[in-house]
């Protein structure tokens, strides 16, 4: 916008004469377009953000927790490739083949 013909102004920060952020609309825009807006920014749940991107001007007017996120109980796909690399497949107690390229020779027996 140009000129001062905002009908809604939402900034942030500790003066209104150096925000760290802010947002006009105009009389046109939707009210619930700026309703939800306004919900979104003034929601105190935490917002997930990568630490490079929280500039330093932020410094002092943000709170930084870092989080971890849970260990899951089941195993996921990298564990068990990671494991199944780890140890040696086991062997079989005794070798019986399942299954044979050669022809069984003939039984003995009556008819035959």
């Amino acid at each position: 916008m140009t000129t001062r013909d905002a009908r809604w102004q939402l900034w942030a920060g500790t003066s209104i004469d150096r925000p760290a952020w802010y947002a006009t609309a105009s009389t046109d825009t939707p009210v619930a377009l700026i309703k939800a807006v306004t919900e979104c920014v003034s929601d105190p749940a935490p917002l997930p953000r990568w630490r490079e991107e929280t500039y330093s001007y932020v410094k002092g007017m943000a709170q930084l927790t870092p989080v971890i996120p849970p260990r899951s109980s089941a195993p996921t796909p990298l564990d068990v490739q990671r494991a199944a690399a780890r140890s040696p497949a086991a062997l079989p107690a005794s070798s019986v083949p399942r299954w044979s390229t050669t022809s069984r020779p003939a039984l003995p027996g009556p008819g035959r």
